[in-house]
């Protein structure tokens, strides 16, 4: 196991100390903590081992249920991220209010979260990014990834992407992933032909590609799962078509207006709060949404939302495998809010120059 880095675990004895003395049952009580909202938020959850291989992306069911049960044993009031938003630039919050969000809408979401938070009774909104929803196939970017951490350990040589003989530590996988990224992008491949990649390099890499499709490890959720979940209650909103933003503002405009569609399609409803990919934002893209009548947008910093903060900007508590339980009960209370962050890192990859990327 690796050592927790030094930041981290400062702040877990402060947390500590402040337990000890009683200083979040007094904060968490407080007007102060009235006034702010926490807004959680989760990706996928773990069908197999995808938490071992992306804990900042993945959870394991059974550490998403011990989140719900702290929600429960702090009282916490969990509500729908709309009233939320409402009730927090009215004034009106209930005392320990909350809000979760789920980003991107992975299967495991709906096999093994939906049901957790249905035993909770709490309301969840998903942000639903809707190629891969369409075209049900793993999503290449992860899948990516997870195939090649998976043959950690092996060596592998690919004359077609241009992979010259390396073995997959860490370092070697960096540099296939890499290369396979720049053949995928530099010959245009579309979905299906990426897909053909990914199988190809499982193949290689002597792993069951049609046994990890048949687990629907790194899918979304088909559009018939994201109705029945829409049916039951949950808020469906708006993550972009695929997965992206773009510098240009026709570009931006249709991938959310694409992503709208579809979703209003299978929800019979229409999407008016929006998530951006990956915590990508510009300084231009508030301004835009306005325009487009959206009413709210997250991002992935790190923070308490509050009435000062612009709709178009909010801030989220990424709650992770790598979060302790302690430290989300820090933000629940609101004690984590006094403390130092690291900003979410800012990712070029999701920004499209244009609207064939």
């Amino acid at each position: 196991m690796f050592a927790r880095p030094i930041l981290k675990e400062l702040k877990l004895q402060v947390l500590r100390l402040a337990k000890g003395v009683g200083l979040p049952a007094r904060v968490l009580a407080s007007q102060w903590r009235r006034r702010r909202l926490p807004i959680l938020c989760y990706h996928g959850l773990s069908l197999a081992d995808e938490h071992l291989c992306l804990p900042g992306v993945f959870m394991p069911a059974d550490m998403f249920r011990r989140r719900m049960q702290l929600l429960r044993d702090l009282r916490i009031q969990v509500l729908p991220l709309g009233e939320a938003l409402e009730r927090l630039y009215a004034g009106t919050l209930p005392e320990r209010g909350a809000a979760i969000t789920m980003d991107d809408g992975f299967y495991g979401s709906y096999a093994l979260a939906r049901p957790i938070l249905r035993e909770f009774s709490f309301p969840v909104t998903v942000y639903m990014t809707t190629y891969y929803v369409q075209f049900n196939r793993p999503v290449f970017d992860v899948m990516l990834f997870y195939l090649l951490w998976k043959a950690s350990g092996r060596r592998l040589e690919w004359d077609r992407a241009s992979v010259a003989p390396l073995e997959l530590n860490p370092a070697g996988s960096a540099r296939a992933e890499a290369q396979i990224r720049r053949f995928v992008k530099e010959g245009k491949l579309t979905g299906a032909q990426k897909d053909e990649v990914l199988a190809e390099l499982a193949a290689r890499l002597g792993l069951d590609y049609e046994a990890l499709r048949g687990q629907r490890i790194m899918h979304l959720m088909r559009p018939e799962e994201v109705s029945r979940w829409a049916e039951e209650g949950a808020d469906i909103q708006l993550h972009t078509h695929r997965h992206r933003v773009s510098r240009n503002k026709e570009t931006f405009r249709d991938q959310i207006v694409r992503n709208a569609e579809l979703l209003q399609s299978m929800t019979n409803r229409r999407s008016l709060h929006f998530c951006y990919p990956s915590g990508t934002y510009l300084p231009e893209f508030p301004s835009w949404l306005r325009e487009y009548g959206l009413q709210s947008a997250t991002t992935c910093d790190i923070g308490l939302a509050s009435r000062h903060d612009d709709p178009m900007l909010l801030p989220r508590v990424m709650d992770t495998s790598t979060l302790t339980q302690e430290e989300l009960e820090g933000w629940l209370t609101g004690v984590s809010a006094w403390m130092p962050v690291r900003r979410y890192p800012f990712s070029h990859a999701q920004i499209l120059e244009n609207e064939a990327s």
